[in-house]
């Protein structure tokens, strides 16, 4: 197998791993995007694609997201056809280095539940599971707008140093590495950043990516450490939800296992879980 290893796509090769990824979905009941960019990675000049190829046919391959310097999170999909042949785990040990040696603690390979051949594969190789994400929904005919304290505005130039100034202090990053995701999240068509204001102070912040005109994705979600467990984070999502329900038929997002308050606050929202996520750790 040829490896190619790189951090920008060609045209022809995200072509090559979308027709491989829709056959993987035939195969499977995988409801994961397939992101194919890194702009969000902390190292976007480091590789982050590993592409195996046989002659001219891609068979399997490996995306790297790294959006801090701790952790990297791997997603790989090799052809229902040419499996069990090691191609994996070769594009594994060919990715593993850029990043062991390095100041990230932590890799974890991701494992959709529908997925059976991840499944197998992982549950030998790295059966230990870090921790899980599950993919909630919530259907906007049975969402009852609602009245909340704050107001949502969305990103602009005159409020994009606010912008920058709340993710860091909201995700304890560095304003460099919020102004990079902040760009990366504005360049987007199909984007939206919010901000959170209650009494003329900026409390929040969370994101919209619209996956189609029927499918909204809500990324991102935070509230000001001195603002938390005050009931602002519900308020926020109401003022969102009131919104959003009026464009899109479904509003998802992802939340984290170890993170029962929120997934507390989204069930009482009305969300209920769609699909889980494995994170299998790989190195520590």
């Amino acid at each position: 197998m040829n490896i190619i290893q790189c951090n920008v796509l060609t045209t022809e090769q995200k072509q090559h791993m979308e027709a491989l990824y829709a056959l993987c979905c035939i195969q499977e009941p995988l409801k994961q995007e397939l992101f194919l960019g890194n702009d969000m990675n902390v190292e976007p000049e480091k590789p982050c694609f590993f592409l195996g190829y046989e002659e001219a046919e891609l068979v399997s391959f490996l995306t790297a997201f790294f959006p801090t310097k701790e952790e990297v999170e791997f997603t790989g999909f090799t052809h229902p056809e040419q499996r069990r042949r090691g191609y994996m785990t070769s594009l594994i040990d060919t990715a593993i280095p850029h990043f062991s040696h390095s100041t990230y603690t932590q890799a974890l390979c991701i494992r959709e539940k529908g997925s059976q051949s991840g499944e197998e594969y992982l549950s030998k190789r790295y059966p230990t599971i870090a921790r899980s994400e599950f993919l909630l929904e919530l259907k906007s005919n049975v969402w009852n707008s609602s009245t909340d304290v704050g107001t949502l505005t969305l990103v602009t130039m005159q409020t994009k140093d606010a912008a920058v100034k709340i993710l860091s202090e909201i995700f304890e990053q560095e304003e460099e590495i919020s102004h990079q995701h902040l760009h990366f999240l504005l360049s987007r068509p199909d984007g939206q950043v919010y901000l959170y204001w209650v009494g003329g102070v900026l409390i929040g912040t969370l994101n919209v990516h619209y996956l189609c005109n029927e499918v909204a994705m809500i990324h991102a979600v935070g509230i000001h450490k001195d603002y938390r467990r005050r009931g602002y984070g519900y308020q926020m999502m109401i003022s969102l939800l009131n919104t959003l329900t009026q464009r899109t038929a479904l509003v998802r997002l992802e939340v984290e296992s170890n993170n029962a308050p929120a997934f507390a606050l989204y069930q009482k929202l009305g969300f209920y879980t769609l699909n889980r996520t494995d994170y299998h750790a790989m190195f520590f």
